[in-house]
């Protein structure tokens, strides 16, 4: 077997994205499987950081850049336009230029790339489900496997006439060891600079409007006492964030920081934050945040929005549901939370404990398994 996995991602990029499509390849290639990923060569890319050193991944795989525009940027200002101009230049060379042998598996979060090898042996991972959807359907009929993130994702095929045994659950991944770092808190503290007398309430991503994060900020000014830490987000991002709550005494806001000193601030903290809106299908049904592994391999105490998508991991046994979208009921949350060690102590063992289903190894592992079922 060999995989080659098409996408057409920036990398290296802040986005969990990119993290977990080079996970995937390095643990594709840990199983004993012949690895390759493919994304576009970008001009303008920022940051000119090898991806294995960026995000601390064996070297293990091969990467092959194929050339690209670098039109993404331009689509806030001008439309959509710009994404399909991007993204089918890239999968046109991707055609042009990938040689697919008869036995070659080629892996894909991008539905089109299910269309366009549609004699291949193509096996798609699918994170959304977009709002037009004719192209999307017909694509996806095209793919052998498609592995989804939760029981919503796939319900949702199904009523579009996607047969139930060609979809597979496959949540996100996490390294256990990697965030059980055998770290107090107060050494936490010290490494990334948070004051050692304070109750932190701690949220790592970016800063959509869909993950929430304005919810958890506008809780914090009903707990003046509690400093709100948020880590993350790009330039692009944090300028509207930081007009609107880097005033506040009890908010900290700290631009995107490399995946590698995560585990030191979830260390830090008292409280992990998941406020997910409601508002976008994306956020409410489709999502399986890497975020929520990481927490859960911490050891670290969650409040999170009561969504259907978190509830596919989550249950009342190991965290705090709040209301989503309702700054109240985050800040009750979190005092049942600050006020109750026996609660912190039962739901952190049960998260602990649950998240050792969910590891990378495990993950690639099924897919593997179900692609050669396939075969």
């Amino acid at each position: 077997m060999k995989i080659k996995y098409i996408t057409n991602v920036r990398l290296p990029t802040s986005r969990a994205a990119g993290y977990a499509i080079m996970k995937m390849c390095s643990e594709f290639a840990k199983a004993g499987v012949n690895t390759e990923l493919y994304v576009p060569k970008k001009e303008n890319n920022d940051n000119k950081q090898d991806p294995f050193d960026f995000y601390k991944i064996e070297k293990n795989f091969q990467i092959n850049r194929i050339p690209g525009l670098d039109l993404l940027a331009l689509t806030e200002k001008f439309g959509r336009i710009f994404y399909w101009i991007d993204i089918i230049f890239f999968l046109a060379l991707s055609k042009l230029l990938i040689k697919v042998g008869k036995d070659d598996i080629l892996y894909t979060r991008d539905y089109l790339v299910a269309l366009l090898f549609s004699r291949q042996n193509v096996f798609l991972e699918l994170h959304d489900i977009p709002r037009a959807k004719s192209l999307f359907k017909l694509s996806i009929k095209k793919a052998k496997k498609i592995f989804v993130l939760n029981n919503n994702l796939k319900n949702e095929l199904i009523n579009l006439d996607i047969a139930e045994n060609k979809i597979f659950i496959s949540p996100s991944g996490v390294d256990v060891e990697e965030f059980d770092i055998n770290i107090s808190k107060e050494e936490a503290r010290k490494k990334v600079d948070l004051p050692q007398d304070k109750k932190i309430v701690l949220y790592t991503g970016h800063l959509y409007a869909w993950k929430g994060a304005d919810v958890l900020a506008e809780s914090s000014k009903l707990l003046p006492d509690v400093l709100f830490v948020f880590v993350g987000g790009t330039e692009s991002e944090l300028g509207d964030f930081m007009n609107k709550y880097g005033v506040a005494k009890n908010v900290l806001i700290k631009s995107f920081v490399s995946h590698s000193i995560i585990p030191v601030y979830l260390k830090a903290a008292d409280i992990l934050a998941i406020p997910n809106s409601a508002k976008e299908k994306i956020s409410s049904r489709y999502t399986s945040p890497l975020k929520l592994f990481e927490y859960m391999s911490s050891r670290g105490p969650i409040v999170a929005s009561d969504l259907p998508s978190i509830r596919e991991i989550l249950s009342n046994e190991n965290c705090v549901f709040s209301r989503s979208d309702d700054p109240k009921s985050f800040a009750k949350s979190i005092e049942k939370i600050l006020n109750n060690p026996d609660l912190v102590h039962a739901i952190t063992n049960k998260s602990f404990e649950s998240v050792k289903q969910y590891s990378w190894r495990v993950r690639v592992n099924n897919i593997i398994v179900s692609m050669k079922n396939e075969g």
